[in-house]
């Protein structure tokens, strides 16, 4: 198990918001858990806390610390091949198959819905949501989906305003409206009765991807999106757009590959190639990767969040992962409020300016992807960096000053 310190900082308003955090790190995979399989394609906590994990080789279940693997093997799951999760009122486990399309499991038997045996339109299910009326919606490459427990009903391009049948996302809103994600078809709203409201892609509104491979619904009601290649944004309302990307916030990537809202909204994403990434409440920022962690890979497939505030994190081939943050809060006053450095872009070698001077400082530049790649103390006054040789793209430009600091965002040109 790792424990490290991260501090992280906003440079905003009347005063520097600092937290100290304390992640520690545990990962389950083959070699030293009965996890079958190091490929965790989905993960969902169930009403009872208990965590469940979808895998390339069957469906397991952890409760402190406790397993259970259902495979082919030893039940009737029908696949082992484990895509979507999703947790009903009765606290069902419904699964979403690569070839027996949707599985619900009471907890004592099996029952499959696949296309030999009901009206469901493919059995490679991609995504399940439970609206507010305990129907199961599910995404296909074959359309949209809706089981109320008796009847299906399917939406496609052929019998719908659907511009693709690839659904990879479904959220459910406050009034049980539905915000869908395609695989390059835009995005597709739905109110409470099921009529398709409106179609939004990049041509014909505001919407920065026509691919959105999770939505995740706030306290708020609003829909958030992972873009592939959009990065991470929002509809506040009347589709006004507001989107987190690498050239206007810390992102480190525009391409998402995941990600989970939490219950005090914060939004943990993650990527392919750079780990994970923390939009926090309060407007920090948090990065974790291979480089700077101890988690065992950067290329991350599911996550959730537990009643504990545990992270639970699915990679592409290392397992399973259990991130828990301590995190303290110190708000003061400080000189580095509101520091800036310009020009932004700057050039590889060349100087950058503060906003304002400052002494006794720590300058650090951190690379994307977690890498310090210099670091200077400075007992004088300094308004002036000289930067060093860079490779372009984007830093991180720390500044610090006893027990408070700046982080700000540096992109270098070549």
């Amino acid at each position: 198990m790792f424990f490290g310190l991260v501090l992280l900082f906003v440079c905003s308003g009347t005063s520097v918001v600092a937290q100290t955090i304390i992640p520690s790190w545990e990962v389950y995979n083959e070699g030293n858990s009965p996890l079958p399989n190091n490929t965790i394609r989905c993960l969902e906590v169930d009403k009872n806390n208990e965590l469940w994990i979808g895998t390339d080789h069957g469906l397991a279940h952890l409760n402190n610390g406790v397993w259970q693997v259902f495979n082919t093997a030893n039940s009737n799951i029908g696949d082992d091949y484990i895509r979507a999760l999703a947790v009903d009122s009765s606290n069902a486990i419904w699964i979403g198959t690569t070839l027996n399309g949707l599985v619900k499991y009471d907890g004592n038997s099996f029952q499959s819905f696949n296309v030999s045996n009901s009206a469901i339109p493919d059995n490679y299910i991609k995504t399940i949501s439970i609206d507010r009326l305990g129907h199961k919606w599910l995404g296909t490459v074959e359309g949209l989906t809706r089981f109320d427990g008796t009847s299906w009903v399917t939406w496609t391009t052929t019998n719908s305003s659907l511009s693709t049948n690839n659904i990879a996302s479904i959220g459910v809103g406050l009034n049980n409206e539905k915000f869908i994600g395609t695989i390059n078809g835009g995005l597709i709203y739905m109110d409470n009765a099921a009529n398709i409201v409106a179609n939004y892609y990049i041509l014909n509104s505001g919407v920065p991807d026509n691919s959105a491979l999770k939505v995740e619904v706030d306290v708020l009601g609003k829909p958030w999106y992972a873009g592939s290649a959009g990065g991470l944004f929002t509809d506040p309302g009347n589709q006004s757009w507001i989107s987190f990307n690498m050239a206007n916030s810390y992102m480190l990537t525009n391409s998402l590959t995941t990600m989970k809202l939490d219950a005090g909204n914060n939004m943990f994403m993650g990527t392919q190639l750079l780990g994970l990434m923390i939009k926090r409440n309060n407007a920090t920022w948090t990065f974790y990767s291979t480089a700077n962690s101890d988690l065992p890979e950067d290329h991350i497939l599911s996550i959730t969040t537990d009643a504990n505030d545990n992270v639970w994190i699915g990679t592409y081939s290392k397992g399973l992962v259990k991130l828990h943050e301590t995190i303290l809060n110190v708000d003061e006053f400080d000189p580095l409020n509101e520091l800036r450095v310009f020009p932004n872009p700057a050039k590889s070698n060349q100087p950058v300016y503060l906003s304002r001077t400052v002494d006794n400082a720590t300058v650090t530049i951190v690379s994307a992807d977690g890498k310090i790649v210099h670091s200077e103390f400075n007992e004088s006054n300094i308004s002036t960096i000289h930067l060093p040789p860079l490779s372009p793209g984007y830093y991180f430009l720390s500044i610090t000053r006893a027990e408070s600091s700046c982080r700000l965002k540096l992109q270098v040109l070549e």
